[in-house]
């Protein structure tokens, strides 16, 4: 499935991260000058790659990092030059033809060949569209940031709740952190895309939500079925409503608040950008990484 996630690239918990490249052993801008920071043995390996001249567009190469897996993808021949259309293509049909093989199950993209490379998003959206989009794995591509923020009341009940509470590690941590916000924020609890109000409650143990005109009550696990989600990644709103479908969306407004959370922004093709609610990035855990005897600097030649 492909989703379009308005977050950073650098801050995604997915198993693995496409960096874009030149040819000739230069990150020096962007994406790439962020990733020669985090991984710097991996920058001396493509430098040794480079000088070789084995890279080229159309061929990936794989890294096996402490946490994640970076895919280097050239985009262009030299830094001064311009990308390719036809380069970011073939790129992408390599992927596509071989990251089964590699156990890839999990890939955040940037918008490839544009920024510094000069080409225009509206003709290389359409391409990796056509190549991602298919595929049975989760490809997020990060083409703009969105700084979802709370509203100025619910910020002040999301900052209490920081304050007593740094992390819910386990499930009923998250039950009682769910339970505190909505105590904190009963009556002044908003719907985060729409701001319209909603009614959050506890009877008996379950979690009641009311909005325009609609209620739904979750119990413990229709919620350990909402934390289990979120530690595996996006919690969606079909995700959050597992079981009581339109009450997704006004459950995420209200997870919204917890400590170890943050809202986002996410857009499926073809679709209405919507809310979302991920682990902070520091607190995700991590997606296996494949096994390797050593580290294969030219994965894919």
């Amino acid at each position: 499935m492909l989703i379009y996630r308005r977050t950073s690239l650098l801050e995604s918990t997915a198993q693995t991260l496409v960096n874009t490249v030149n040819c000739v052993g230069i990150m020096g801008k962007g994406i790439a000058l962020e990733f020669k920071k985090r991984e710097p043995e991996m920058f001396a390996a493509y430098k040794r790659i480079c000088d070789q001249k084995l890279l080229a567009p159309g061929k990936l190469w794989l890294w096996r990092g402490e946490d994640h897996l970076t895919l280097n993808f050239p985009t262009k021949l030299h830094w001064r030059n311009p990308s390719k259309l036809e380069w970011i293509e073939a790129g992408l049909r390599k992927f596509v033809e071989n990251y089964k093989a590699l156990g890839i199950g999990e890939v955040s993209f940037p918008r490839l060949g544009c920024g510094n490379g000069g080409l225009d998003w509206d003709d290389v959206r359409p391409l990796m569209e056509r190549y991602l989009s298919p595929l049975p794995i989760q490809v997020y591509i990060h083409d703009f940031t969105v700084d979802i923020g709370l509203p100025e009341h619910m910020e002040a009940v999301a900052n209490k709740l920081r304050g007593e509470r740094a992390s819910d590690s386990n499930f009923e941590s998250f039950m009682q952190s769910l339970y505190r916000a909505t105590d904190l924020v009963r009556g002044n609890l908003l719907d985060i895309s729409s701001k319209s109000p909603i009614d959050a409650f506890i009877i008996d143990g379950h979690l009641k939500l009311r909005f325009e005109e609609r209620e739904w009550t979750f119990d413990r696990e229709d919620l350990r079925g909402v934390w289990v989600g979120l530690q595996k990644g996006l919690l969606t709103k079909e995700k959050a409503g597992w079981t009581s479908m339109e009450g997704g969306g006004p459950l995420l407004s209200l997870i919204s608040l917890l400590p170890h959370v943050r809202p986002i922004q996410i857009q499926k093709a073809e679709c209405q950008a919507e809310l979302a609610v991920e682990l902070l990035p520091t607190l995700g855990a991590d997606e296996a990484i494949p096994e390797s005897k050593k580290q294969i600097e030219m994965a894919w030649r």
